[in-house]
């Protein structure tokens, strides 16, 4: 005998963990799919130290930080939460009064569906050179987890927008010396940002240079960069303990396109209940369209309790759909 939950929700980034929260006030059972190995979506991801400064009540926070206390938030209700996280949902569709969701590891039955993917799959954009592959996480890392982990080192970060000039003011309090390589002399970044990183006297901008090749010791660890002049032919070894190249990240929804709900361009189509066109399966977050729509963590909150009401209506229609409020909910407890 299979076991339906009352709610799937695909996605744990900010806005699927605070609607998996509001869901267990509600009462209902949750279970919790993420194509990551980790909670958290791309915050956690991508920029897991970078501090976020527009969210009600929190003038500045980091953004591992809010998904620290966004998990903390959900401790009450963890007996009724299940994750299933470094899995894709390849497809799902109703069958009786559930829904079916092929996952790349299991079947998973629910009586309903939250999407909250964010923007979608993502991965970085790599470094084009053959031999790249070699020094993955043996001194070339595509993301900056934890910028204590390269303390003392000197490190090569490649890029000219916000996100080279982000890992540089990440690493600027740990690092013995970093190097700012750019392949144009105009960057794209922020003008402020820039400013900030220049008043660092551990960081040196080199432009314009290309990375030619990586160089590695016997160990196969990174040990240099070979840098040649971009409108030129000089070129010379540059000797570095990592290098992060912060290229940008493409990110895919082409999974939406086999899911059977409308789509809005790259987008999920959504009523004012956050109701897709399937019934049963509502939306929040970046991946949602609707007049008027922000695209900020914010706006998935506000979005998650709109959605979790129309769930526990559309799964419990005699219910009550007036918002429950936290404050009552716990003085019950």
């Amino acid at each position: 005998m299979t076991t339906s939950t009352d709610l799937t929700i695909i996605g744990a980034g900010p806005s699927g963990l605070f609607a998996a929260f509001y869901a267990g006030m509600r009462g209902l059972s949750v279970q919790i799919v993420d194509s990551l190995p980790h909670i958290g979506g791309q915050p956690q991801a991508l920029y897991p130290h970078k501090k976020i400064f527009d969210i009600g009540g929190l003038p500045q926070i980091e953004a591992s930080l809010l998904i620290q206390q966004l998990q903390d938030q959900l401790t009450p209700f963890q007996a009724s939460t299940q994750f299933f996280l470094n899995e894709t949902v390849a497809n799902f569709y109703q069958e009786n009064e559930s829904f079916v969701l092929q996952t790349s590891h299991q079947t998973l039955y629910s009586k309903s569906i939250l999407i909250a993917t964010g923007a979608g799959s993502f991965q970085a954009r790599k470094l084009a050179l053959k031999e790249a592959s070699t020094f993955e996480n043996k001194g070339l890392f595509y993301t900056l987890t934890n910028p204590q982990n390269f303390a003392d080192q000197t490190v090569a970060v490649l890029g000219g927008g916000d996100s080279a000039f982000d890992y540089c003011l990440s690493l600027a309090p740990y690092c013995k010396k970093i190097f700012l390589i750019h392949r144009r002399s105009q960057f794209r970044g922020h003008e402020h940002s820039l400013s900030r990183l220049q008043s660092f006297s551990n960081i040196e901008i080199l432009t314009p240079y290309q990375v030619v090749a990586l160089k590695g010791n016997e160990h196969d660890q990174l040990s240099a960069l070979v840098l040649k002049e971009a409108r030129g032919e000089a070129s010379y070894s540059l000797p570095v303990h990592s290098v992060l190249p912060a290229f940008g990240f493409t990110g895919s929804t082409d999974l939406l396109k086999t899911w059977p709900i409308t789509l809005d361009k790259h987008r999920i189509s959504v009523n004012h209940w956050m109701a897709t066109s399937h019934p049963g399966v509502y939306a929040i977050g970046d991946i949602v369209s609707y007049p008027g729509k922000v695209q900020l963590i914010a706006s998935g909150f506000g979005e998650a309790p709109t959605a979790i009401n129309a769930i526990s209506n559309y799964l419990h229609p005699q219910a009550k759909l007036s918002p429950i409020h936290s404050t009552t909910y716990f003085s019950q407890k």
